[in-house]
């Protein structure tokens, strides 16, 4: 029942969410070239023919590169000129680098008039139809019109026309919509393809560890050591908790590596990104935490256990509890210890301390770094301690009540954290909640698997013939699930956008929801907006009348400007 709980609060969620320009806005990739018409006026001319109804207008992706480079850099400068008074007195002394004498100057009391922009759109955009990108965001009159263009195929060639309902403005990862979509599939399958071998890499660090817990291998491969593995401390110490620590230390360049190959992927959204990532961090561990730990040793004979499928429960029985201690002692040390950790933030104490004590700065490090939340990382670790926790109550029930202590403390600790400390920049919509599902039916069907072995080895008969059908029972329920649920965490309901669409007609709030179009997908908003959507007031008057704009100062406050909040070569044609 609990998929069904989330599954209202998704519906909740989708219903109780003011309108957003993701709602009307559909991603469109693989525009064909042609040598007669730029990529904007295929958009146009493709979607005015087929959608003359809904659709409003469109907006080119441009590759902005450069320009991504100059704002960054810009966005430093303005950090390092932000620090200094605004009041200084004029002062001479040497130099500490050169020995020259050093001069001061006074910072403008408004910093709009320092950054105004000159430039005009022919300026900054002088070949616009060789900067343009085989992708734009199409603009729609309704919700529903904008989910009906983007889950129908738009070509008979499936590679062209690729449409999808277009993520929140915070939540584009701008430096891949620019990657062509025929080089997604490729790109998808080599990511793949490198996850296994990292994966299949790192059975050399495991097996390491795993080597401190077989004393007599370690005696024997390291005579040196048979006088300080005498010592019950020393021998306490290296079998028990310096594995867990030593595994726990590599496991730490895991995450960061994932997410580098869901960003090479070619995700265009950042929770998309963070999605992907959590999946390849999720399988990795329980490949290399739970499996390679119980199915201990060479290489070889962890691979030569799955040579025989009907051995596999047996097989599993038998190592699960050997492994005990062993997991007992990472659940303290990974997880215990993580959310000490995660309380005091510990990683970013020490940056903070490093730059106001090594670097000197003076800047407040939350004035331009928050917080997100890492679910690539902590989601992981939760089902990893709960396909533990299912795994060893058959045979090893001891390690329970550490993981009550965890679950618990966890429930306080990342409750305070996501209501006090991180910053969302974005909503996923209960996006991750399949992945936490279908693992736990993973772990239910493997503690059963490993029930079956264990009435295999105690040679009980009826006990393995109940524990069949619970398996097969658990299978179907995880498929009712998936028909009855799933398909509302990819699509939304017809129905539910239709009545939300009456409601913004009912309330007057058509002309606010095509204004926040106008500029809700720019990402360097330096050109007046009124020049950059030139040629949009047709299309606008089709959806809600010819509005006219007044013109804006084209100076902003720098801070505005940071990367990622908003395209700058990009307009609306």
């Amino acid at each position: 029942m609990e998929y069904k709980s989330i599954t209202k609060m998704r519906l909740a969620h989708i219903t109780g969410s003011p309108p957003k320009p993701s709602h009307f806005t559909v991603l469109v990739r693989g525009i064909p070239w042609s040598p007669d018409h730029s990529y904007s006026d295929s958009v146009e001319k493709f979607f005015s023919t087929y959608y003359p109804a809904s659709y409003v207008s469109h907006q080119m992706v441009y590759d902005s590169g450069t320009v991504d480079k100059l704002m960054k850099d810009a966005e430093k400068m303005y950090r390092k000129l932000k620090t200094i008074e605004p009041h200084c007195t004029d002062i001479s002394m040497p130099c500490c680098l050169c020995g020259g004498t050093t001069h001061s100057f006074k910072v403008l009391d408004n910093e709009a008039e320092s950054v105004k922009s000159k430039t005009s759109v022919d300026g900054l955009q002088p070949t616009q139809r060789e900067k343009e990108c085989p992708a734009a965001f199409v603009f729609f009159r309704t919700r529903y019109a904008a989910v009906v263009a983007a889950q129908v195929l738009q070509s008979s060639n499936p590679m062209l026309w690729v449409t999808e309902l277009a993520p929140e403005p915070h939540d584009v990862y701008w430096s891949n919509i620019s990657i062509p979509y025929k080089q997604v599939w490729l790109r998808k399958i080599a990511i793949l393809l490198g996850a296994i071998v990292f994966m299949f890499v790192f059975l050399v660090p495991v097996t390491f560890v795993q080597g401190l817990t077989q004393l007599d291998q370690l005696s024997h491969t390291l005579p040196f050591l048979k006088g300080i593995l005498k010592q019950k401390y020393m021998r306490q110490l290296v079998t028990g908790y310096l594995p867990s620590v030593i595994l726990m230390l590599f496991l730490y360049a895991v995450p960061p590596t994932m997410m580098l190959f869901s960003a090479m992927e070619g995700n265009v959204s950042r929770s998309e990104r963070k999605r992907s990532a959590c999946i390849k961090v999720l399988y990795f561990t329980i490949w290399n935490v739970f499996f390679v730990n119980v199915l201990s040793g060479s290489v070889i004979s962890q691979l030569s256990v799955f040579s025989s499928v009907r051995d596999i429960p047996t097989q599993l029985a038998k190592a699960v509890p050997t492994q005990a201690t062993f997991f007992t002692t990472y659940v303290l040390s990974s997880g215990w210890a993580s959310l000490s950790c995660e309380v005091i933030q510990l990683f970013a104490l020490l940056c903070n301390v490093f730059s106001k004590f090594i670097l000197r700065s003076k800047e407040e490090a939350s004035s331009y770094c928050a917080l997100n939340f890492p679910h690539h990382t902590e989601i992981p670790r939760l089902l990893l301690f709960g396909l533990l926790g299912f795994t060893c109550s058959v045979m090893a029930p001891l390690i329970l009540p550490f993981l009550l202590v965890y679950f618990f403390l966890a429930f306080l600790v990342y409750r305070n954290q996501i209501l006090h400390v991180y910053v969302s920049k974005y909503e996923s919509g209960g996006q991750f909640w399949p992945i936490v599902h279908n693992t736990t039916i993973f772990s239910l069907v493997l503690t059963q698997i490993i029930a079956l072995g264990v009435f295999g080895i105690k040679e009980a008969p009826i006990a393995s013939g109940f524990t069949i059908p619970l398996i097969l029972l658990t299978l179907l329920f995880n498929e009712y699930c998936r028909q009855r649920f799933s398909s509302l965490f990819t699509r939304s309901p017809a129905q539910v956008l239709i009545e939300m669409d009456r409601q913004d007609e009912q309330w007057g709030r058509v002309e606010e929801i095509y204004n926040q179009l106008r500029s809700a997908y720019c990402r360097f908003p330096i050109i007046p907006q009124d020049l950059s959507m030139a040629g949009s007031t047709r299309h606008l008057s089709m959806a809600g009348g010819t509005r006219h704009r007044e013109d804006k100062e084209s100076s902003q406050d720098p801070e505005s400007l940071k990367p990622g909040n908003q395209p700058a070569v990009h307009h609306i044609s």
